[in-house]
């Protein structure tokens, strides 16, 4: 009886080993196959639904915009107030002499028209 199991499980490698190779074979072959369509139509992995699968490119990490400008010194901080980092030295300076607010970047509503187009 276990001699029986013995040559079933030499056959179950076998056969997962021959598996595993027409696998890794199949496998290449798609992926050059892939690569010739992807050059011979110069497509982007965006075309092709890939741009999330790429490992290629790291995503990047979005950066704040600026709330504070210093044009005199070309300075900027994103004014996170959440405890990461410190503030820089000429934001300290400028909240206590109270001219913070000169250095606010003013943004624009992309919807500041009236539109009443009637």
């Amino acid at each position: 009886m276990f001699n029986e199991i013995r040559s079933l499980d030499q056959q179950i490698a076998q056969l997962q080993a021959q598996r595993d190779a027409l696998f890794r074979t199949k496998r290449k072959e798609a992926v050059e196959l892939a690569r010739t369509l992807v050059q011979q139509f110069q497509l982007t992995p965006a075309q092709v639904a890939l741009s999330s699968l790429s490992r290629s490119h790291a995503p990047t990490k979005l950066k704040r915009p600026a709330t504070f400008y210093d044009p005199g010194r070309g300075l900027s901080w994103d004014g996170t107030l959440s405890g990461k980092g410190r503030k820089p030295n000429w934001i300290k300076a400028a909240m206590e002499d109270g001219t913070i607010e000169h250095f606010r970047i003013q943004v624009q509503s992309a919807n500041t028209g009236t539109g009443t187009g009637a």
